[in-house]
């Protein structure tokens, strides 16, 4: 993957870590304003616009006919439809930074971005306020609108390179830095909750659309426990039904059941039946289970809302 985004990135990121040299990056501080965080917050969002256009390019996107191409209704409206990205969600964690409200910790900087003028995110009108007019929209040049075109261009960057990683140690991925190379920002990741069910490789969490990295069972070790849960519970249901056949034939023949109400006490055998197979097939298949679930393995992949 071409670094050239990144590299602009990790540029503007250390710039905005160099103004806390300067100010006291906190919660009561976010109003505050110059010339510098006004370059800022425009190059940062002319850098946004431009990778926009290539993520645009990169998945399907095609030049209108009879205008220019937009970069928010247009770029980002392609990409909110494919990964809604309006709901990602990343932290603030730098150590030069004192946030302690939620609101200022936790962004969702891509919110809204796909729309237009009043009704776009609140760094996009500031920036072109900002650009078209500084004399007299300075103070919008400010650290809280900086701040989050910052993060949207970080989120935007991480879906660019699309990274995966492999045999990562455990359900939270707790081995990998979930900045991705950022010292501002990271990413939440929606942790491996069960997903390798008996007919699902992946399950989806409350907070899945927020997420912007899961953690699951590689695909080919959760068909393996898919596909051995399958045979297991084949056998399970199988002996079940046997088992309440032979049994309502012989209450049948001793006259234990009449043929008016064996139907309403069918489910009932069933049931019981059904709990005694699975208590000898699961210990016959114990030592199959115990390897399935052993050898499921860990990934974490970019959520692209692919479940």
């Amino acid at each position: 993957m071409n670094q050239f985004f990144w590299n602009n990135y990790r540029r503007l990121e250390k710039e905005v870590l160099a103004l806390s040299e300067y100010i006291h990056i906190s919660d009561d501080q976010l109003q505050v304003y110059s010339s510098r965080i006004s370059d800022l917050l425009v190059r940062t969002a002319i850098e946004f616009e431009s990778l926009a256009k290539v993520l645009y390019y990169d998945n399907g996107g095609v030049k209108p006919e009879d205008r220019d191409l937009y970069f928010d209704t247009d770029c980002m409206g392609l990409l909110e439809s494919k990964w809604l990205l309006s709901k990602k969600t990343i932290f603030v964690n730098t150590p030069y930074f004192y946030f302690t409200e939620f609101a200022n910790t936790t962004l969702t900087p891509l919110h809204n971005t796909f729309k237009r003028r009043k009704s776009a995110s609140k760094w996009q009108r500031a920036y072109h306020a900002v650009k078209h007019d500084r004399i007299h929209n300075l103070k919008k040049g400010n650290v809280f609108n900086l701040i989050n075109a910052l993060g949207a261009l970080y989120i935007l960057n991480i879906y660019y390179r699309n990274a995966s990683f492999s045999m990562v140690a455990d359900k939270d991925a707790s081995n990998v830095d979930w900045g991705l190379g950022s010292e501002i920002f990271s990413v939440k990741v929606c942790p491996e909750s069960g997903g390798a069910s008996s007919d699902h490789i992946y399950v989806k969490k409350a907070d899945y659309d927020e997420c912007i990295y899961l953690v699951k069972h590689t695909d080919k070790t959760a068909q393996a426990f898919i596909d051995v849960m399958i045979r297991v519970n084949k056998q399970i249901n199988d002996q079940a039904v046997y088992d309440t056949t032979q049994t309502i034939e012989t209450k049948l023949r001793t006259g234990e059941l009449t043929a008016e109400v064996w139907k309403e006490k069918a489910q009932e055998i069933f049931n019981e039946k059904n709990s005694a197979a699975m208590k000898r097939v699961l210990e016959k298949e114990k030592f199959s289970i115990h390897k399935a679930i052993t050898s499921l393995e860990f990934e974490a992949v970019l959520n692209t809302q692919q479940f």
